[in-house]
């Protein structure tokens, strides 16, 4: 669903009919094809009922994420909570996020064919508020778990929960607007967040996460191992809060709507500038990344481009470099020595294979000890997200500028 086909009026407000997808509901309707044998089976490849359901559909319509879209299967979600006298509720995302909750379809029509076509007129004033102005955001900033945790109160048990935005939180807990948030692995924030009770309670709900990753100018566009990294972790919050979650990443490359509040950009990690002499930080949250807990690329094609410019300087000289490995403090040093070493080692093996000789290459792992780390423990011993990730990384030394 795209808003450009659709009109925007009151609940129940006459007009076009939206054009609905063949749901198999009990209500027959004409000129459908070929319906599921089973109507309660997840709809759209999704996690989500495909039985009459409580509905809850959450917008982020809002400054730095792309012109909303709606998910294929958001017609018929609406059509089988509609027929079931589901209630339907509608979630503003923004730095103050509001419900907005619809009174439930009724009709006294007995008629099948009456009751078809207020189903899809109610259908239709739905999806005219959600591309209405009360949907647009009004707060500046962006609270995403806020939003969530309100729609997680809204929908009882067994109900389908939609989530459509960017992913990028700049407000609350999460400020992803923070050098080290964006690749702060999923785990972690599963954990900080379970320690300060902010997990949202979703058991039994249905979740669809969609748009996650995608953003619009003036908010730099992220790569793909950083849009996986977005949709990773909210995958994680929302398991985490015992729902069934699906992401649907289909792209959303549209213009931002214009003259919304303003909400932070969230700062993309800076590719290495490597210089043939001094100091470079290999950051975890750049190209050079690893697999959470492990010596792994993260996406080895790009840890090799950039390492490839690495040995280009190398080449030109004949000068031995020193490649540290620093974690983050959780773990202990029983991991993170050896974690640490090993990351500083892969480096290491991608360098040699581009024709830098080990010999001039020393490996060290300092773990969580590294001089140049930030604080990443906070005053009741949890871990700071940010400043975790910002401490794994792999420092190049080369001979001091002159």
């Amino acid at each position: 669903m795209r808003r450009s086909g659709l009109y925007r009026a009151r609940i129940g407000a006459p007009g076009p009919l939206t054009a609905l997808t063949c749901l198999g509901l009990v209500l027959a309707t004409a000129g459908c094809g070929h319906q599921s044998a089973d109507p309660t089976s997840s709809p759209g490849g999704t996690c989500l009922s495909g039985a009459s359901a409580p509905l809850t559909i959450v917008v982020g319509e809002r400054s730095n994420v792309p012109g909303i879209q709606f998910p294929a299967v958001l017609n018929a979600l609406l059509t089988k909570a509609a027929a079931g006298h589901e209630p339907i509720t509608l979630i503003r995302i923004d730095g103050k996020p509001k419900v907005f909750p619809l009174p439930p379809f009724k009709t006294q029509d007995v008629n099948t064919g009456a009751i078809q076509q207020d189903i899809g007129l109610y259908v239709d004033g739905v999806v005219r508020l959600l591309i209405g102005s009360d949907l647009h955001a009004v707060a500046q900033q962006a609270d995403v778990l806020g939003a969530l945790s309100l729609a997680a109160a809204a929908t009882p048990a067994g109900g389908n929960i939609v989530v459509i935005d960017s992913g990028l939180q700049t407000a609350g807990q999460l400020e992803y607007q923070v050098p080290g948030m964006l690749m702060s692995p999923p785990d972690d924030v599963v954990k900080f967040l379970r320690a300060g009770n902010l997990i949202p309670v979703l058991n039994g709900r249905h979740v669809l996460l969609y748009g996650f990753g995608y953003a619009a100018a003036p908010q730099a566009t992220l790569d793909q191992p950083e849009r996986a990294n977005v949709v990773a972790q909210w995958k994680a919050i929302v398991a985490a809060g015992g729902a069934c979650v699906t992401a649907d990443t289909t792209p959303n490359t549209d213009a931002e709507t214009a003259g919304l509040p303003a909400v932070s950009t969230v700062p993309l990690p800076a590719p290495p500038v490597f210089r043939p002499c001094g100091t470079t930080v290999l950051s975890d949250a750049g190209s050079v990344g690893f697999d959470e807990g492990s010596a792994t690329f993260r996406d080895p094609a790009a840890a090799r481009s950039t390492l490839t410019q690495l040995a280009s300087i190398l080449k030109q000289g004949t000068d031995s470099i020193t490649l540290i490995g620093s974690t983050s403090t959780e773990g202990g040093d029983a991991v993170n020595y050896p974690l640490s070493r090993k990351r500083a080692g892969a480096v290491k093996s991608v360098l040699m294979s581009l024709g830098i000789a080990g010999s001039r290459i020393k490996v060290v792992g300092d773990g969580a000890h590294y001089p140049g780390r930030v604080p990443d423990i906070g005053p009741g011993g949890q871990l700071l997200l940010a400043q975790a990730e910002q401490d794994r990384e792999v420092i190049v030394q080369l001979p001091s500028c002159q």
